[in-house]
């Protein structure tokens, strides 16, 4: 019990960090607060999703869902790297954000390709 509390004490001290306070002044900037509104609205999306995924059950449609799902889930990822990085949490390079729209709008459309093959 005494080597694991001094084990713990050693690892916490060894990586203790200075902490810096968040902005602030990002939480109410417009294309912040625009860029959590795209985060819930692709939560909400993400569920729904999922929802309809387990309704098709492996049916013909499932493929499709599967990527709609992928496509909101990359979503989510890009908006919320992009509020990290907005409030200086990570480090991240300016390409990465409109890479990972364009990633997710290929599946979206991969998606609806299934999605026509499939009912046309």
């Amino acid at each position: 019990m005494q080597s694991r509390f001094l084990i713990l004490t050693a690892v916490l001290w060894g990586t203790a960090a200075g902490a810096n306070a968040g902005e602030v002044a990002v939480i109410a900037n417009p294309p912040t607060s625009i860029t959590a509104l795209i985060l819930v609205g692709a939560c909400a999306c993400i569920a729904v999703c999922f929802k309809v995924l387990m309704l098709v059950r492996g049916g013909q449609l499932s493929r499709s869902w599967q990527l709609f799902l992928a496509g909101f889930s990359i979503l989510a990822i890009s908006q919320l790297g992009v509020i990290l990085h907005n409030f200086g949490a990570i480090t991240m390079p300016s390409w990465v954000g409109p890479s990972m729209l364009v990633l997710m709008s290929g599946i979206f459309l991969y998606g609806l390709i299934e999605t026509k093959r499939i009912l046309g």
